[in-house]
């Protein structure tokens, strides 16, 4: 078993901070140290080595790599990060997030360990004052909304059968994460659910979380409309209509 986690960031240095402190505490440090391996990526930001923010980190991965790069968004961060790897588990990690359990990964690890045919494993989860509950694995349900977070533990087999070096879609301005699920899918990968809130989140594009009922009230509203848009984008790439 080996595990990369990949997590980039741009001008969130503070939020970097709190994610790195509470992803050290993890216990896949403790018993896979030497088979873990974690890859930093600076989108463009100022170009600094934050040597302060990963010292803790720092101290528990053998396999730590910082990278300063130009911008080019959250996707080809992920697309440089992931071409960096060697892992046979990938974990995505935004850089505002805080885990709730230690021993999260290990949890998700030992999912995919014992079911050898499922592509990934997600969680619940929170973003802000909201809860997300973990829905189970339903493709239906996937193909008409996502209901499954960036911060999930996916084989290396299965990100490889959607692109050997750029599986997320790097013109997407939004669903970057739906589109690599239900590209996933149309592989014929499968997703697992566990049903434990693993994860934390600030900041990023679901901290604008908006009732449902709003969307049916203010149909003209701006963020309404672009939210429709970029629905309308992956329904299209992925023939949903």
């Amino acid at each position: 078993m080996k595990l990369s986690i990949i997590i980039p960031f741009y001008q969130n240095e503070r939020k970097l901070s709190s994610c790195l402190a509470s992803l050290a505490k993890q216990t896949v440090f403790d018993d896979f140290a030497a088979e873990v391996e974690v890859i930093i990526i600076n989108d463009g930001g100022e170009a600094q080595n934050y040597a302060e923010d990963y010292a803790e980190l720092r101290g528990r991965v053998k396999n730590l790599i910082f990278y300063n790069i130009s911008h080019v968004g959250a996707a080809g961060a992920r697309n440089f990060g992931w071409q960096k790897t060697s892992g046979e588990f990938i974990f995505f990690c935004d850089a505002d997030v805080i885990f709730l359990k230690n021993d999260a990964l290990e949890k998700m690890i030992k999912v995919l360990s014992e079911n050898p045919v499922v592509a990934f494993c997600y969680s619940s989860f929170k973003f802000g004052w909201k809860k997300f509950p973990g829905v189970e694995f339903d493709a239906v349900k996937l193909k008409k909304n996502n209901y499954i977070s960036t911060m999930s533990l996916i084989r290396r087999e299965w990100l490889q059968k959607i692109s050997p070096d750029r599986p997320w879609d790097e013109n997407l301005k939004r669903f970057q994460d739906w589109d690599l699920w239900l590209s996933l899918v149309e592989k014929g990968g499968k997703g697992i659910m566990l049903p434990e809130f693993l994860w934390q989140a600030s900041g990023g594009t679901m901290s604008k979380w908006l009732p449902s009922f709003f969307y049916k009230i203010f149909k003209n509203n701006n963020r309404v409309k672009k939210y429709e848009e970029a629905k309308t984008i992956i329904m299209e790439k992925h023939n949903l209509k």
